[in-house]
């Protein structure tokens, strides 16, 4: 790891992650997803449940969109299996990540992230949600 700061390897490794998540979900397999997973759990300060749920969630959402409803069954089901604070930040951090690229937030999930970021004193969450809710002058959709 000379040369290289501790940032720059938990980044390479969450990009490793991504790719072993896209490859293995298809396949309905993810040895590799959660080796990688449990690695940034014990050496990238990532809570374990948290990069678990994510992991079987991703993994789950990519076996889903390659039509391998066994296996995308299989791996929501082991998401499921983690903590209940895990499940709810992943859920939240899905509904944020699609608001982004949407462009948009519904109010009541704007209001759900709010108030999770409240609650989990998570500034950052809440700035995500305000400059979402911001980039449309509002949080609705607007159609014209």
């Amino acid at each position: 790891m000379s040369g290289m700061s501790s940032g720059d390897y938990v980044t390479q490794q969450i990009r490793a992650l991504a790719r072993a998540v896209r490859s293995e979900g298809a396949g309905g397999v993810g040895t590799r997803s959660f080796q990688l997973a449990e690695h940034l759990a014990a050496e990238g300060g990532v809570h374990r449940g948290d990069i678990l749920t994510a992991t079987a969630t991703l993994l789950a959402m990519t076996a889903w969109c390659d039509g391998e409803a066994e296996a995308a069954r299989r791996f929501a089901e082991l998401a499921g299996e983690n903590d209940v604070e895990s499940r709810e930040l992943v859920g939240h951090l899905l509904c944020l990540e699609i608001g982004a690229e949407e462009g948009w937030l519904p109010d009541e999930q704007a209001e759900a992230l709010l108030e999770y970021a409240r609650r989990a004193r998570r500034g950052d969450l809440a700035l995500r949600v305000r400059a979402i809710a911001g980039s449309r002058g509002g949080r609705h959709r607007r159609d014209n």
